[in-house]
């Protein structure tokens, strides 16, 4: 019995923990059949209407780089377009399939589906409520959705880095020798995507770090533990037993039983406990004494208080290691380098050269191209490039503070769209930390470091919430079987269930709402700078159609210059055009040859310039709102405003001014059209001008928007 109860205690030490009661095979049955709807469902959502929104600027270019490797012409990595492997793949979409807007979206679209059903393969961890809840949160994620049909890398990369979490989780619980190959194979798969690899290696380096301490300190108290048992402790039991007869006689039993599993139980939680508590604070209080602006950062001081850090982490690692050296801890006691070592040398040298392949292969295009394209931020060879100019290049970027400068701007948009899977979350957090083990403290780790890593880093955009959110969602399915599992009442299961039906159908109704009917319109904010009018797409088709006629009226095509400050979308819609052409037009050098002339209103035709043969027409080009929801209040009266602004967006999307002017906004810019080619479009066309995307009208403050604002963005 006592060699029964240390092997029990000794396996929950070991980070697994007690595996989940295994439920019926009936019962599985019915959870496999729900995650097949739910599937289905996401296959549906995430490939129905994909060219529905206009493009977006970093979507057309996107596309325009996967139709150049199409054609040959691709010149080859450059860290601010990001890795060439969605470039492959989707220039395979546009040869098998053919090209249009909803094959350019179509990986990121394939990688939200794969996302969506990933949560499977952690089922025996989830459990039974779990496993469906976590992949029910990802289907009706409204971030999920919009992102899975958004023509960036973010999906993809997602989908890889969710793969590559797995790997390392299965890794780290039952090592196999073909793991290694698969953790670096993706890890450079994810190089050839994204930069972002660099903060997911930091993310779970410092785990590694932390899970080879306490590794090392709870194989140490073992030790402690298994000298103990040689020598028991026992505790006196005196029970009475009755004994059924003629006399019905009661007699007194004594006996002894062991009593050592208390101590050995506690242990292991309570050094896993502190070890993920104190490890994330003390990554969240180097990132508040870096600050949370890296530009302000002078010199390498980023980097050097970075590997403060680490060197922190290695100290308590190695004080760990020094105890369990001294306590006569074998090294195959420790869990960590039992995993490190299954592989044998083998199967590291191994994973080392097939990863190595792999990253030539995929930085040098399939062994075609061995020089880099010559950019500044790609100076070196292809290989260099791969290896260096991607980190050089993002930690540059740190400086410069793209996107919304507030570090609190992914807690507000998740507070905004995914606050039930928070709530959950909070649970899950909650349960993890009471019962810790090895599962619950990756997830756990991997939630809370990328909300603090990305918090912090240089570039904060609406897409970058993808890569927080997917931790924080199967947290929440952590937390959705711990809320199960827990002993309920008749009334805690009729709120558990009103609360789940009235988030799924918010988050259903905002899903459908933002990536279907106005998912491309400033209100939403997911909808970034970069993002299209629908009058850019209406202008596209309009030229198509007005060339053919030039040339059947005339016998020549329409000549197009598209000011470099405009000029994306459209070199993407335009891409069969046969005179469209990229322009940069200043003040004094406006090309009067053209036929039709797009640009800015800051590059707007002086009017003494204007000779009478070109006709001026009205054109909004890109458009977006940066809500000032931090600010605004500047005495307590004024905070029921405040959250009277919040309800009305979060009931009808209906924007705010909070008195600085900040309406949804467009690049507004010029058309102008040669009097000839003006004329004959008034035969063909009604109504003559681009009509497709009338503008959005709203009500409150921003009522006086709706011809929007000139903006340089």
């Amino acid at each position: 019995m006592t060699s029964l109860n240390l092997r029990k205690f000794l396996q929950q030490d070991s980070g697994q923990g007690p595996k989940r009661q295994d439920s019926s095979s009936g019962e599985w049955r019915k959870v496999w059949q729900l995650i097949v709807f739910l599937l289905v469902l996401a296959v549906i959502s995430r490939l129905a209407y994909l060219g529905l929104r206009a493009f977006h600027h970093d979507e057309s270019l996107d596309a325009w780089f996967s139709l150049q490797y199409l054609n040959g012409t691709y010149k080859g990595y450059d860290p601010v377009y990001h890795g060439p492997l969605r470039f492959y793949i989707t220039a395979a979409f546009f040869w098998i399939l053919g090209q249009s807007d909803g094959i350019a979206r179509l990986l990121p679209a394939l990688s939200g589906i794969a996302v969506v059903f990933l949560p499977w393969v952690w089922r025996r961890n989830l459990g039974t409520i779990g496993t469906p809840l976590t992949v029910a949160f990802l289907l009706t994620s409204p971030t999920m959705l919009y992102f899975s049909r958004f023509g960036r890398e973010d999906s993809f990369f997602l989908a890889l880095t969710f793969l590559t979490v797995i790997t390392l989780v299965s890794f780290l619980t039952r090592p196999r020798r073909w793991h290694p190959v698969a953790l670096l194979s993706l890890l450079v798969l994810s190089l050839a995507v994204k930069e972002s690899v660099f903060l997911t290696v930091f993310i779970f380096g410092s785990f590694g770090v932390v899970v080879l301490g306490q590794d090392l300190l709870i194989a140490s108290f073992q030790q402690i533990r298994r000298s103990a048992v040689r020598e028991p402790k026992y505790k006196d039991l005196n029970r009475e037993v009755r004994i059924e007869g003629v006399g019905r006689r009661t007699i007194n039993v004594y006996s002894r039983v062991a009593d050592n599993t208390k101590e050995q139980a506690v242990s292991g939680e309570l050094i896993r406990r502190w070890f993920l508590l104190v490890g994330i604070c003390l990554m969240f209080a180097t990132f508040i004494w870096i600050g949370t602006n890296p530009g302000e950062q002078e010199g390498s001081s980023t980097i050097v208080k970075l590997g403060l850090y680490g060197v922190l982490l290695a100290c308590a690692a190695i004080i760990c290691g020094l105890i369990a050296i001294r306590r006569g801890v074998q090294l195959s006691q420790i869990p960590v380098f039992r995993t490190l070592l299954t592989p044998r040398l083998g199967g590291w040298v191994l994973a080392g050269l097939v990863s190595a392949v792999i990253f030539v292969a995929l930085f040098t295009q399939f062994f075609q191209q061995f020089s880099g394209p010559g950019a500044l931020t790609a100076p070196y060879g292809a290989i260099r490039n791969g290896l260096v100019s991607g980190f050089e290049y993002w930690l540059g970027e740190q400086a410069t503070v793209r996107g919304d400068s507030r570090w609190q701007y992914y807690l507000v948009l998740l507070l905004a769209y995914e606050w039930m899977v928070l709530c959950f979350a909070c649970v899950g957090l909650i349960s993890v930390i009471r019962k810790p083990n090895l599962f619950g403290q990756s997830i756990t780790w991997w939630a809370c470091a990328s909300l603090i890593v990305y918090s912090w880093a240089g570039e904060r955009m609406p897409w970058l919430m993808v890569h927080i959110l997917l931790p924080i969602v199967i947290l929440a399915g952590i937390g959705g079987q711990a809320i199960w599992d827990r002993e309920r009442r008749k009334w805690t299961n009729i709120c558990f269930a009103i609360f789940l039906l009235f988030g799924f159908a918010y988050a259903s109704a905002t899903s459908i709402y933002s990536s279907y009917i106005r998912g491309g319109e400033p209100q939403e904010l997911f909808v970034q700078a970069g993002q299209a009018t629908p009058e850019v797409i209406e202008w596209a088709e309009q030229l198509e159609i007005l060339d053919r006629i030039s040339l059947a009226e005339f016998g020549r095509h329409l000549e197009v210059k598209i000011d470099s400050d405009v000029y994306w979308p459209y070199g993407w819609y335009l891409r069969d055009f046969h005179s469209s052409s990229y322009a940069v037009i200043e003040n004094g050098s406006f090309p009067f040859g053209a036929d039709v002339v797009f640009v800015p209103h800051w590059d707007r035709m002086a009017s003494e310039d204007d000779d009478g043969s070109y006709i001026e027409v009205p054109y909004e080009h890109r458009w977006w709102w940066v809500p000032e929801f931090d600010t605004g209040i500047s005495s307590p009266s004024q905070f029921g405003d405040f959250i009277s602004d919040w309800v009305e967006w979060v009931w009808n999307r209906e924007p705010w001014d909070s008195g600085s002017g900040r309406c949804p906004a467009s690049l507004s810019g010029s058309v102008y059209v040669r009097t000839e080619i003006y004329e004959l479009g008034t035969e063909y066309f009604k109504p003559l001008f681009p009509s497709r995307g009338e503008k959005p009208k709203y009500e409150k403050s921003c009522q006086n928007v709706s011809n929007f604002l000139e903006s340089d963005g």
